[in-house]
């Protein structure tokens, strides 16, 4: 007696691959400067949700008038001196220029720590701390 098996097929996985071209937002890590913070990096300014919109949207004034004031700007973070941002893609040059041109009272200014189309890559960062002393 002969017993036969079914013919059973095993389908093989079929690779797939997806691209994503663009991503709706842009996400910046800012930090809030002032001539104090020059000469010693422990003393950064206080700093709160309101003081950095204050800022980012007189920054987004000077730099582009009344249209600059539309940006849609989402706080993630605020605190010990920085600001975590998430603007839309298409805003993020104009955002960019408006900050890092703008100086506000007594010389406190805006840097940018960190430009990223994806959250975790600017969380994480790009392992140049760990070159520097």
């Amino acid at each position: 007696m002969s017993t036969s098996r079914p013919n059973s097929t095993i389908p093989t996985p079929i690779a797939q691959t997806i691209t994503i071209r663009k991503l709706p937002w842009t996400y910046l890590r800012l930090s809030l400067s002032s001539p104090s913070t020059f000469m010693s990096a422990s003393l950064a300014p206080a700093i709160d949700v309101l003081t950095a919109r204050t800022h980012l949207t007189s920054a987004l004034r000077q730099f582009l008038g009344l249209a600059g004031t539309a940006i849609a700007v989402d706080f993630l973070k605020v605190g010990h001196g920085e600001a975590w941002i998430r603007v839309a893609r298409e805003d993020s040059t104009a955002v960019v220029g408006a900050v890092s041109a703008w100086t506000g009272s007594e010389g406190v200014t805006w840097r940018i720590r960190g430009r990223s189309e994806w959250l975790g890559g600017l969380v994480a960062g790009d392992g140049r701390d760990l070159y520097e002393a």
